[in-house]
């Protein structure tokens, strides 16, 4: 089986969000599966390949916006996986990420470069990633390109919205696209709607999330297009990487002690009153009310006894969010510490060191930080949406809390550590239960590869 994954990001050569974790470890796993895969990532300017030799594949001509432009193809091995790397080089349009011409330029180098067969290998699925790369689909049609596609949804909330003069860019007619059923009033296309419309199969980063978005509360306008691709949707959760991992806390008998040391040598780092009687939850991510659930967090914090707790929040963002979290740092500096700074390693210290995770997002397509914390014997206290519910079983490895507000979360916090002082055992068969739990991309490429044996099936 061949499959060509393609996406914007990938680590180490260059990451911006989770979705260039997935593109590292995913595609490994398949290869360890049998799975002939390779990744095709643009050439950015700001691509770190350290000591990874290239190797010049082809250079070719794509007419783009009315002109000729040079596309270089180059080969690399990824320094850990050892997957094939493509990478597409074009000064114009690839040294830098702006979207629209960016993305549907590469989109378009990467259907040319496999019409004419420059790769010497044809692949029989595209798996491709969000609207960065949502025009394959689209492309390989109009090039008669007998390649299945497969386009995973990370999150729906990011569409790519733009004029439709970039289908004159890449030279698609305008009726070949939704935009005549869905979008014709405000004369836009939408990237992701286009790669829904015209992918084979379509996957999201969780189950749930996969039913989520078939509703209006969470189809971020684009329920109608994903039921009608009903049956041809499914949820695949997202694993982690133990190599990521520096401080896991490998010994299950052994971690009791390892967080005590680990949280008291934390808390005299941030200036935390140095206890270990005191229970200490953690706060890690983006700065984004629209989806992190910020705003109910800080409602919690200014409602509950901060005596009785500590606080450490880590992430950075939304800037009027962060004054007023800093505003408690400042006033409760011996319960809350602060930094609106994101350090993986830092991360990995406070997970290491934390009694509780703090996860209140709105929603939430998969998360990773539940699977983490709970990787270091750290019990997450989340929302009841998406990939968490997927992940946390309230009452076995974690707490889940219904309604979206401060109120309810506050309730969870109380309980949660009503539980760590007056039922230890239960909480130390939670842990146990935490770090027992099997999160790796092993069992996220089996699903993988049963969907992309699913879409090759004849018809």
């Amino acid at each position: 089986m061949k499959v060509l994954f393609v996406v914007w990001e990938l680590d180490p050569f260059i990451k911006v969000g989770g979705l260039g974790d997935v593109a590292e470890a995913l595609p490994q796993a398949l290869q360890s599966l049998g799975v002939d895969i390779r990744i095709a990532i643009p050439f950015y300017k700001a691509l770190k390949l350290k000591r990874c030799r290239k190797k010049l594949i082809k250079r070719f001509n794509l007419k783009y916006a009315e002109k000729v432009e040079e596309v270089e193809v180059y080969e690399v091995e990824h320094p850990l996986s050892k997957v094939p790397v493509y990478l597409l080089r074009n000064s114009k349009y690839l040294d830098t990420p702006v979207f629209p011409d960016t993305f549907a330029f590469f989109n378009k180098a990467i259907v040319s470069m496999l019409v004419a067969n420059y790769l010497k290998w044809m692949p029989e699925i595209i798996h491709c990633n969000d609207l960065h790369t949502s025009l394959i689909p689209l492309l390989l049609k109009e090039n008669k390109l007998p390649i299945k596609t497969m386009l995973t949804i990370h999150n729906l909330t990011y569409q790519g919205r733009t004029s439709l003069d970039i289908l004159d860019k890449i030279g698609i007619a305008k009726s070949k696209c939704q935009i005549v059923h869905w979008e014709i009033e405000s004369r836009k296309i939408n990237f992701l709607l286009e790669g829904i419309a015209h992918a084979d199969i379509i996957t999201t980063v969780s189950p749930t999330y996969a039913k989520e978005i078939l509703t209006e509360e969470y189809g971020a306008g684009l329920e109608e297009v994903l039921r009608a691709k009903e049956g041809r949707i499914f949820g695949v959760l997202n694993g982690i990487e133990d190599h990521k991992r520096e401080a896991r806390l490998l010994a299950k008998d052994a971690w009791e002690e390892e967080k005590k040391k680990n949280k008291l040598s934390l808390q005299k780092k941030l200036g935390l009153k140095v206890d270990a009687s005191i229970p200490l939850f953690a706060f890690i991510g983006r700065f984004d009310p629209k989806q992190k659930g910020i705003d109910i967090l800080h409602k919690m914090l200014r409602t509950i006894d901060l005596a009785g707790y500590e606080f450490i929040i880590l992430g950075k963002g939304d800037s009027e969010w962060e004054e007023r979290f800093q505003w408690l740092d400042t006033f409760f500096p011996k319960n809350v510490a602060c930094a609106f700074v994101f350090n993986d390693r830092f991360a990995h210290r406070i997970y290491a060191a934390s009694d509780f995770i703090l996860i209140p997002s709105k929603f939430e397509p998969c998360g990773l930080i539940q699977m983490i914390a709970m990787s270091y014997g750290t019990l997450p206290i989340a929302h009841r949406t998406g990939g968490l519910i997927d992940s946390v079983k309230n009452g076995h490895n974690g707490f889940l809390f219904n309604n979206y507000s401060g109120e309810t979360l506050r309730d969870a916090v109380e309980k949660a550590v009503h539980m760590w002082w007056h039922e230890r055992g239960k909480y130390k068969e939670m842990v146990g239960n935490a770090l027992s739990a099997d999160w790796s991309w092993d069992r996220s490429a089996k699903e993988y590869l049963r969907l992309y044996e699913e879409v090759l099936k004849p018809i």
